[in-house]
């Protein structure tokens, strides 16, 4: 799949509010979407959060984007996807095919629920190949850092996390509790909860079907740290004190299994909050500012004159993503220097629901 750059019409460090009124911070929220106004182009913006392949999630995707269709005010549709993994999911399960029907998913729900066939469709994640990368550089540094106590290593660790938990998780938590995402809005939605079977059944199918060389692998991992207990020489009882002693080879395997617990507490956390929510998140907020950014040039009529009906840019993303994408869109006003994650980095690849790309 080629992968065009979307190039930028205008300057984010120069252009103007595209907003009638001054932009503000104020958030939406509904079920588990966050609406807002973002900060550098004044184009508003609507964050819907998912549990992936679950059927709340892909009813709460496809009705915001139908409505908005419907009325003609959807700027643009972001997906927390890459050219490779969507050009593997439209071909392995297209529109009525069985294989869509077992792995429905929110992402083709919200881009069938687009009207117009010439609706810009952003593949707004980072790349799968890359993701890679990003994913062995991780834990290249925190082998470093575990193995290096004494030169600050656990610190960088303790605090590396700390604050891209604080920042990734939290989001604008910490003052506005009220407009980010919260653990109560998915745990109170009793359809997304009820759900929830469903979609642990059909992420790791989904995972195993379309990428068995990753999956395959980890199950056998997973299944021989699972019997491994069973196939060591067991301990006796002691004749003198009437107490159970362990073996040799079952000290041992108790030892793995604690080493084995610490370190997926440290690298899991690591590798989760860094790799895949810090890194991406810079590229998603990217992504989507990108597109608004697009929607306010377009919104200039061809006399100069703005175009009045306020359109949206929505964003089809993981839940665990919104607050630290939110927290970026809701920065860098007008005027405002730009941020690494704004400029660094490819653009995402635009298409259409029919397929077709664009390049800007």
């Amino acid at each position: 799949v080629s992968r065009p750059h979307v190039r930028r019409s205008r300057s984010l460090a120069t252009r103007a509010s595209t907003s009638d009124a001054t932009p503000t911070t104020t958030t939406t929220k509904h079920r588990q979407s966050l609406t807002f106004r973002d900060a550098r182009t004044g184009v508003d913006v609507c964050l819907v959060g998912t549990m992936h392949y679950n059927p709340a999630s892909i009813e709460l995707a496809s009705t915001t984007v139908a409505n908005l269709a419907k009325n003609d005010t959807l700027a643009a549709l972001v997906l927390e996807t890459c050219p490779t993994r969507w050009a593997k999911t439209v071909s392995f399960q297209p529109k009525g095919s069985p294989m869509r029907l077992l792995l429905d998913n929110e992402f083709q729900a919200a881009v069938d629920s687009c009207v117009d066939d010439d609706t810009k469709i952003v593949l707004g994640d980072q790349s799968i190949e890359d993701l890679g990368e990003s994913a062995k550089a991780q834990v290249k540094s925190t082998v470093a850092d575990f193995v290096n106590p004494l030169n600050g290593g656990w610190t960088r660790l303790w605090s590396d996390c700390r604050a891209t938990y604080v920042r990734e998780v939290i989001g604008i938590g910490e003052t506005k509790p009220d407009e980010c995402l919260r653990f109560s809005d998915l745990a109170t939605d009793v359809k997304l909860v009820s759900s929830m079977p469903l979609s642990l059944f059909r992420y790791p199918l989904a995972w195993a079907i379309k990428s068995p060389k990753t999956i395959l692998p980890l199950f056998f991992a997973i299944y021989g740290l699972a019997i491994l207990p069973g196939l060591v020489p067991v301990g006796e009882i002691d004749q003198v004190t009437n107490t159970y002693v362990a073996s040799g080879p079952e000290n041992f395997v108790s030892i793995l299994f604690f080493t084995l617990d610490i370190l997926e507490v440290v690298f899991l956390s690591r590798l989760l909050l860094k790799a895949l929510l810090e890194t991406r998140n810079d590229i998603l907020a990217r992504s989507i500012r990108d597109a608004c950014g697009l929607s306010a040039d377009s919104s200039q009529s061809g006399s100069g004159q703005k175009n009045k009906t306020r359109k949206t840019v929505v964003a089809i993303l993981g839940a665990a993503h919104l607050n630290g994408v939110q927290a970026r869109l809701l920065k860098g006003g007008d005027g405002v220097a730009l941020d690494g994650w704004e400029i660094s980095g490819q653009k995402a690849t635009v298409t259409t629901p029919t397929g077709d790309l664009l390049v800007k």
